[in-house]
């Protein structure tokens, strides 16, 4: 009892913040902002690796990268099985780069149909959904499981009064809280539902939510340390981390993350020069 008394002791003094660089930064942009440049060049500055799941996003782009998504060569079953390979090789490498940049966020969103779907087979609640049928259609009990090429093949989501989203959204959760066990860093892009662009040469993103499926959104926003708005002047790219009315694509528990952070600027020419330094000190 009394050993117990010495390890569990209400305290007496502040304890100080420790943490200073967000652990997960979330970057939301529309298309083409240039948002995969910096995040390209962030590789080039620190021991990083984007896992690319956007079709076209680094063909161009000097990265450290693993990409995987559905072309007219590869299907999205086996796009899938690529990303599962790649997580899983970094999850077997955990600790081997500080930080994982994933991109994007919707495209992981769209695997998760496949990945909750997968997850509800092989549940006991769903122990005969995709399975072989007999003559009237029915699921043999214990029966083979129909694969993604199988035409009676079905998605979770087809379940009756939208009870498949919460498979999806569990298996989306449980990404992140791998993608936290490959890495102590993570940064996310993501793309915004609503947009707006000013004119008189800048270009700003409004909006309330990030583009994910239902209330997945709210669930990953609550998750993360900080998330900020990419904002476009002219040559110059900005990490807008205010919080305009009730949005949820913006703010920081990082207290040093405020504002709008200069980010990259495009020199006369033509080089993109970075300065994630002012978020990872």
């Amino acid at each position: 009892m009394d050993k117990q008394k010495e390890e569990f002791k209400l305290p007496d003094e502040i304890t100080k913040a420790t943490g200073m660089a967000p652990k997960d930064l979330v970057v939301l942009s529309i298309p083409k902002m240039g948002k995969g440049t910096i995040f390209g060049d962030f590789t080039t500055k620190y021991n990083a690796i984007i896992l690319d799941l956007e079709r076209g996003g680094y063909d161009y782009i000097n990265a450290r990268k693993l990409s995987t998504y559905t072309t007219s060569e590869t299907t999205r079953y086996e796009s899938f099985d690529n990303y599962i390979k790649f997580r899983n090789l970094l999850l077997e490498n955990k600790g081997k780069y500080e930080y994982l940049l994933v991109d994007g966020l919707s495209d992981l969103d769209e695997l998760a149909e496949i990945g909750g779907t997968k997850a509800y087979m092989n549940s006991i609640i769903g122990g005969s959904f995709n399975r072989e049928l007999d003559a009237l259609k029915r699921p043999i009990k214990n029966g083979e499981k129909l694969l993604p090429t199988d035409p009676e093949y079905k998605s979770v989501l087809t379940l009756p009064d939208g009870a498949g989203y919460q498979h999806t959204r569990k298996w989306f959760m449980d990404q992140i809280e791998i993608f936290r066990q490959i890495a102590p860093y993570r940064l996310y892009a993501a793309h915004i539902a609503d947009k707006y662009i000013k004119d008189n040469g800048k270009e700003e993103v409004i909006g309330s939510e990030i583009s994910l499926t239902g209330k997945l959104k709210t669930i990953f926003a609550s998750r993360v340390t900080a998330m900020c708005k990419m904002v476009a002047l002219d040559t110059e790219r900005w990490l807008n981390f205010d919080v305009l009315n009730d949005s949820i694509v913006a703010g920081s528990r990082a207290p040093f993350l405020e504002g709008k952070i200069l980010i990259s600027r495009k020199e006369k020419a033509g080089k993109i020069t970075t300065f994630w330094e002012s978020i990872y000190r």
